[in-house]
Formats: C-alpha cells, sequence, structure tokens
C-alpha cells in the first residue's frame, strides 16, 4: 500500500485570520470547511469567507504534521510572509529554521 501525500494548507478567514491545516486534497478540504457541518473544522463554521491562500506538498501524514505544529509556532506576520511568498518546501523549512526560538 502506498502512504498517502499530504499538503500542508493557510485559509484566509474573516476577521484576517490565518488558519492553518494539513489534508491530502487542500481544495476538497476548503469546501468541507465551507459546507460548516463535519467534517469540516469547528474552529472555520464561524467564519462565512474562507479562501484558500497557501498550499504546500508535505510528504506523509508524520512530516505534514510536523510541519502544521511548527507552522502554528509563528507569528501571524510570519505566516503573513510565507503566504506573500508563496515558499517552496525548501524555503520554507528554511525560514521555520530561522524563526525557531
Amino acid at each position: 500500500m502506498t502512504e498517502s501525500v499530504y499538503s500542508l494548507y493557510l485559509l484566509h478567514c474573516d476577521n484576517d485570520i490565518l488558519y492553518t491545516g494539513i489534508a491530502i486534497n487542500p481544495e476538497e478540504r476548503l469546501k468541507q470547511h465551507q459546507s460548516k457541518k463535519p467534517p469540516g473544522a469547528k474552529f472555520t463554521r464561524r467564519f462565512k469567507q474562507l479562501e484558500l491562500v497557501y498550499q504546500v506538498t508535505a510528504g506523509n501524514r508524520s512530516q505534514a504534521q510536523n510541519l502544521e505544529y511548527r507552522m502554528k509556532q509563528l507569528s501571524k506576520a510570519e505566516k503573513t510572509h510565507v503566504v506573500e511568498q508563496q515558499m517552496s518546501l525548501a524555503d520554507l523549512y528554511n525560514y521555520l529554521t530561522l524563526n525557531s526560538d
């Protein structure tokens, strides 16, 4: 059995919030979030507007979860920089390494 390939994604939500998640298919996951019911995340149900603003292939589930955790440690300004630059996976790992405490 082949291992699924996950992507890290960021959604721009109402109130200028950036939501971070992982999924095999980020576009399909966005539709789930927009449906306002499970399996969409409870956090995103309160928002009227959701826009997929960034995605990068992250590897297997474990690698994607690790990357998601590290992204969630960034400030909003740092996440915005990632989105603006549309960083590749290699650039993102370098950026995370430079911004880790």
